[in-house]
């Protein structure tokens, strides 16, 4: 373990970015998070005070700048360190991926009366995923958008995230570069219009899992 600890330790020194420029900073952040456009720290939502309000590209007006990328950028973590922490974590692995499945059962029984408004998400035929996340697609007849409902669940302290990019032809990343569409994107648009993600980590407790059903409730009915 010792050994392992001085390599990473040793990965994070060959790999340190430094300068005392904010801007060359957050561009050399931006380029390590995938091209990100947000310069949120990590942890922090909304610094810029404005996350649902950007039109940015080719994107709809509003898109959570989380997932807003402005050119093509890397996934350089420490991942020599991440690695030490995982094997240490690998034991308790069984256990994160029962309770995920758990959390994300709860949470589609208490939302299922609202499938009408919401596409609840399923697993694949023969499958049995570990649920990153509770992803809901709003449907065309809902009341409400999808940027309304993200918004007041983040007023109500109810953590959403996109689904990531969304298509991401419509970022500034892909607007002047050559490229072949070789078919329509429609569902990747539908993705970029009307889904989120919610949350369904081991932590959540049935108290949190009611709290998220019934804010989802009663924007939707309120607005119906």
């Amino acid at each position: 373990l010792r050994l392992l600890f001085i390599q990473a330790f040793m990965t994070i020194l060959m790999a340190a970015v430094l300068t005392n420029n904010s801007l060359l900073k957050r561009a050399a952040e931006s380029f390590r998070d995938w091209g990100r456009d947000c310069w949120c720290p990590t942890g922090v939502d909304n610094s810029c005070k404005k996350r649902f309000d950007w039109k940015i590209g080719d994107l709809p007006q509003g898109y959570d700048h989380k997932y807003i990328y402005s050119h093509v950028g890397y996934n350089l973590k420490v991942t020599d360190m991440q690695a030490a922490l995982g094997l240490s974590q690998l034991r308790k692995l069984p256990a994160f991926i029962e309770r995920r499945r758990e959390n994300f059962n709860y949470l589609k029984e208490k939302l299922s009366h609202l499938e009408e408004f919401i596409e609840l998400p399923k697993a694949t035929e023969n499958s049995n995923p570990s649920w990153f996340g509770f992803p809901i697609t709003v449907r065309k007849n809902s009341p409400i958008s999808r940027n309304e409902l993200t918004k007041f669940l983040e007023e109500n302290k109810i953590g959403t995230r996109l689904l990531f990019g969304g298509n991401l032809l419509k970022h500034p990343l892909y607007k002047n570069v050559d490229k072949r569409i070789a078919s329509d994107m429609d569902n990747t648009d539908s993705i970029m219009h009307n889904t989120f993600w919610v949350g369904v980590f081991p932590a959540l407790q049935k108290n949190h899992l009611d709290y998220i059903a019934f804010k989802i409730e009663e924007i939707i009915l309120n607005k119906n």
